[in-house]
This record gives C-alpha cells, sequence and structure tokens, in this order.
C-alpha cells in the first residue's frame, strides 16, 4: 500500500510541466526522496521530459519545412496524455514506464 506522501511525489514528478517545471520538479525529487518507488517514477518522468523537449526542439526546426508541424502536434497530445497515463498508474502501485523512453530510463 503506498502513502499518500509516496502517490504525492509521483504526481509531482509526472506532472511538473503543468506548472512549468518539466525537468526541475523530477530532477528535485529524484535528488531528494530516499524511496526507491519515488525515485524510479521520478527518474522516468525526467528521462521522458528530456526527451520531449529535445524532439520539440528538433520538430520546431523542421518546421521550416512544414513537416515539422504535424510532428509537433503528435509529440503534443503524448507529451499530454502519457504523463497523466504515468500519474494513475503510479498511484495505484503500478510501476510505470513509458512506452518509447522508458527503456532507456530503466538502464540508468
Amino acid at each position: 500500500m503506498m502513502t499518500t506522501e509516496q502517490k504525492l511525489l509521483c504526481a509531482i514528478a509526472h506532472l511538473g510541466w503543468m506548472v512549468a517545471l518539466p525537468i526541475l520538479a523530477p530532477l528535485v525529487i529524484l535528488v531528494l526522496t530516499n524511496d526507491s518507488f519515488v525515485k524510479n517514477q521520478a527518474k522516468e518522468a525526467l528521462i521522458f521530459q528530456i526527451g520531449v523537449a529535445v524532439l520539440s526542439f528538433a520538430f520546431a526546426v523542421l518546421s521550416i519545412l512544414l513537416i515539422g508541424i504535424p510532428l509537433l502536434l503528435v509529440l503534443l497530445v503524448g507529451a499530454l496524455i502519457f504523463p497523466i497515463i504515468a500519474v494513475v498508474k503510479s498511484c495505484d502501485g503500478v510501476d510505470y514506464s513509458y512506452p518509447v523512453t522508458g527503456s532507456i530510463a530503466r538502464k540508468f
């Protein structure tokens, strides 16, 4: 059974982008917490948000060629949906892993 503090820290890590702290929120939680489950979820959120930031920059550059605009829209939908799924799963006690960046996060 997860405590309320664990659920809150997982939610803050995954939904840090809602308060304009997409990379800082999971990084602070990763450094400050001692709980392995919360650390793992913060690491997942951090790697995902770094990936979103890098892809956003690349797709913004590709927008000059007009191919980046639909790619940005797809990225936006994924960046909205996957963290919400992660919060729901992690609050249920499931060790959630993002579809694309999850394998990278598990290696570190």
